[in-house]
Order: structure tokens, then C-alpha cells, then sequence
């Protein structure tokens, strides 16, 4: 079957690669809102003709809107996600090809994995392949800032499947990705008292002083071995030179690799204690992605993932990666999921993002014949 697949794709090369620079040219930047629409109706236009299916809109108030379709029949269902937002802003690179490499916003991340999800289903259609199970394909529009129009829509679609698969992008060197760090970040607000630093130097509570304490204690809790990393990006306090600051703020990101981790990050950062007397914190919590942690489920999609590239040609490995997807909400549910099964490229979120022309037919194989072999 992998051969088979791999012919028709081959053979269908040119109509792929125009599909992928009609959706590419498309620009999606997810807070350019009216681009972002535009690019959703090329989406659409393209699984209609691609597919004969009649995608469905889920319209969101934000903006950001999602689309389904489904092909294949059954009580089991396959989930096949991705999203056709990017990071780049309009007209920021330039569409083109340079040796080996195509380039473009969103080429890689993750126009590329789109389009193998559509041309799949087309193979299946025009092969007259069944997979013996619903396939739901669903793309939503604000991957790129969260998801939060688009998660619930997402994991309400993923209760009860067998698996989801992931189009994002595989590794730069070409392996699968069967874990993601989940991440979760602290505005921390730091409360002194303000007085002359000449005059009433010791009537003033230091709030930088206190920050900086803090922040010491915060990187500290970086566990390279672990996977947990902390970092302090942004910090700011103070008025004049001359005054003690009644104010300082600093933010916190973290990433880490499993739920336990994280709680013990969000109680460390919690219970921090005052190093400077007098002073206050209040400490806003903003929730990000849930671990995508490296289950049995996710380890046995690699393993006939494997065998799928094996068949293909292919040799590839798998990594546990720092970036979230919506692959970890899912995985969070306890649904099987692997991720990075679009194309191969690098530099995404870069001008320099590309996609590997000559591997992006065999990874459009390998999602395919995948699909067939899950059980």
C-alpha cells in the first residue's frame, strides 16, 4: 500500500505543489483578521475540489474561525488536526524557490501539512481506498496565539478517538515529535513603599529589591535534566533614581515536560516568601498548554510510524520538543497522538522558514499509509 500511495502522490506532484503555493500565497497571519478569512475560503475552495466534501465552518466570535470535514464511515474515529494561521506578518517573505528549498510564510508551518491532510483524502477517494474509520480533519485559525477561540472545539471532536494526528512540521533533521513541553507564565507584581533615597532612605520598602531576590529564586528553578526550563523575559520598576520604588513587575515563562513538574513549578512561584519586609506580590497565573507527554499511545503511533517509513524509504527517529501544539491538549486527554507529520523544513517563525522540496511527496506518503495501518 505504501508504494501505491507513493505513485500516486508522485504522479499527482505538480497539482500538489500548485495546491501548496495557492494556499501559500494566501497569507495568514493570525491577528490580521480579514486576511486570516480570505485565507480560510482558499482552504475551503481547495477541500471541495480536492475532495468533493463539503467543508463545515465552525464561525467564532473572535475571528478565528475552524474547519471540518470528514471522510470514511464507523464508530472509531481518526482525528487529523492542523491550522492555517502563522506568525508572519503580511508580505514579510517573499514565495519562492531557491535549490532544495521551498520558501514562504507558513511553507513549512504548517501550509505543507494542510495540504497532505487534503491530498490524502483525495488518494483515498481517487484510489478508492476506505480506512475503515471516520477521518475528521479539522483546522482551526489562532493555533498560532493559544487556541483559545478553538481548543474546546478540538477536544470535544477528540473524545472517544482512537488517535489524533498531528500536520505540524517534523523536526528539523526530520524526526517525529511524541512529546511537546506544556508551558504557563507568571505576572508577578511586587508592592514596596516609596521614599527619598537621600533624606528617607530607611523609610522605604525597595520593591526592585525585592523583584530581584525573586527572580534569583525563580531561575533558579530551571531542572535541565528534568526538561523544566524558567526564564525571567521582562522585568521593570522604579520611577527616578532618586526614589526607593513602591513598584516593580517582572514575567516568568515556563516549559516543562509532565503535569508533575508543572505543579511543582505553580507551588514553588506561588509560595515564594518575602525577602524584603514590608513588601506585597500578587501573582497573575496565565494558563498555557498542558504537556503533550511521551505515552504508550504516543510511542505505539511512532513505532507503526516507523514501519509505515521503513516501507517508504524513510528513516527518521522521534524527540520530545519544546514548542506547544494542539496535539498537547489532546495527548492531555489521554488520546494517542503524534505529531509532526507535515512536511519537512526549518526556520519556522523566521523569514528564513522553508520547506525540503525533494521530502515533502515521501512525508505526504508516510501521513497516508499511516492512517491505514493504525489499529
Amino acid at each position: 500500500m505504501e508504494e501505491r500511495l507513493l505513485k500516486y502522490f508522485r504522479d499527482h506532484e505538480a497539482e500538489i505543489f500548485g495546491d501548496l503555493e495557492r494556499l501559500g500565497k494566501a497569507e495568514a497571519s493570525t491577528s490580521d483578521l480579514e486576511a486570516l478569512a480570505e485565507t480560510r475560503k482558499v482552504l475551503e475552495a481547495l477541500i471541495r475540489e480536492r475532495t468533493g466534501e463539503e467543508p463545515l465552518v465552525y464561525e467564532r466570535e473572535g475571528g478565528h474561525d475552524l474547519v471540518r470535514f470528514e471522510l470514511g464511515q464507523g464508530e472509531e474515529k481518526l482525528l487529523i488536526i492542523g491550522h492555517y494561521d502563522t506568525v508572519h506578518l503580511i508580505g514579510a517573505i517573499q514565495y519562492r524557490t531557491e535549490g532544495d528549498r521551498l520558501y514562504g510564510p507558513g511553507v513549512s508551518d504548517m501550509k505543507s501539512g494542510l495540504i497532505s491532510a487534503i491530498w490524502t483524502a483525495r488518494a483515498y477517494k481517487e484510489l478508492g481506498i476506505d480506512p475503515g474509520r471516520k477521518l475528521v480533519f479539522i483546522f482551526n485559525g489562532d493555533e498560532e496565539t493559544g487556541s483559545h477561540e478553538s481548543s474546546d472545539i478540538i477536544c470535544g471532536l477528540a473524545e472517544n478517538a482512537r488517535a489524533a494526528l498531528v500536520c505540524e512540521p517534523c523536526v528539523g533533521n526530520g524526526d517525529l515529535k511524541t512529546g511537546r513541553k506544556g508551558n504557563i507564565k507568571f505576572n508577578v507584581t511586587i508592592h514596596g513603599k516609596a521614599s527619598h533615597a537621600g533624606n528617607a532612605h530607611k523609610e522605604g520598602i525597595n520593591a526592585i529589591q525585592e523583584m530581584a531576590a525573586e527572580i534569583l529564586k525563580i531561575q533558579a528553578l530551571t531542572d535541565y535534566e528534568a526538561g523544566t526550563t524558567v526564564n525571567v523575559g521582562i522585568c521593570q520598576g522604579g520611577t527616578k533614581v532618586n526614589v526607593v520604588p513602591a513598584a516593580a513587575s517582572f514575567s516568568v515563562d515556563c516549559r516543562y515536560k509532565s503535569m508533575e513538574e508543572g505543579q511543582r513549578i505553580r507551588r514553588e512561584i506561588l509560595e515564594l516568601p518575602i525577602s524584603v519586609p514590608g513588601a506585597s506580590r500578587e501573582v497573575e497565573i496565565v494558563e498555557g498548554k498542558l504537556p503533550m507527554e511521551e505515552t504508550q499511545g504516543n510511542m505505539e503511533l511512532f513505532v507503526a510510524a516507523k514501519e509505515c517509513g521503513r516501507k517508504l524509504g524513510l528513516s527518521f527517529s522521534h524527540q520530545f520538543v519544546g514548542g506547544g501544539s494542539d496535539g498537547n491538549a489532546v495527548s492531555a486527554m489521554g488520546i494517542p497522538t503524534l505529531d509532526g507529520l507535515g512536511g519537512w523544513g526549518d526556520g519556522a517563525h523566521s523569514e528564513s522558514e522553508y520547506l525540503r522540496i525533494s521530502q515533502y511527496i515521501p512525508r505526504i506518503a508516510l501521513l497516508a499509509s499511516l492512517i491505514l495501518d493504525i489499529r
